[in-house]
């Protein structure tokens, strides 16, 4: 993921909000002043947007294992420890997780500036 990529990103999903490039950008340069990657920093600005505005957001294990500084193999396994939990509450996992089929799943290559259109 690039700059680019980032503020494209948020700009489409939440651009809706009044979130400008200036913004993102500010954002992007403390995450990147913390070390932190570009997907990191993304991974982090759509947990916070969510909230704020009251969207669900999704993520991959893969997102939450770089954004944690742990293995995707550790986030697997809290997951499967969490749907146990939730079972065992009598809660519904599929209601905070849910599991695509690698065949399922498609890619999108979108060309800069693609989604400003």
């Amino acid at each position: 993921m690039t700059r680019e990529d980032v503020i494209s990103n948020v700009l489409a999903n939440y651009g809706k909000y009044g979130i400008d490039r200036k913004t993102i950008e500010k954002l992007l340069d403390s995450g990147l002043k913390e070390g932190f990657s570009y997907q990191a920093i993304y991974t982090g600005i759509k947990l916070a947007y969510a909230q704020e505005y009251g969207e669900h957001a999704l993520f991959t294990t893969k997102e939450v294992a770089e954004a944690l500084g742990v293995s995707e193999e550790m986030v697997i396994q809290e997951i499967e420890k969490a749907k146990e939990e939730l079972l065992e509450s009598g809660e519904n996992p599929s209601e905070y997780f849910l599991e695509a089929d690698p065949e399922e799943r498609q890619r999108f290559v979108l060309p800069p500036g693609y989604l400003n259109s």
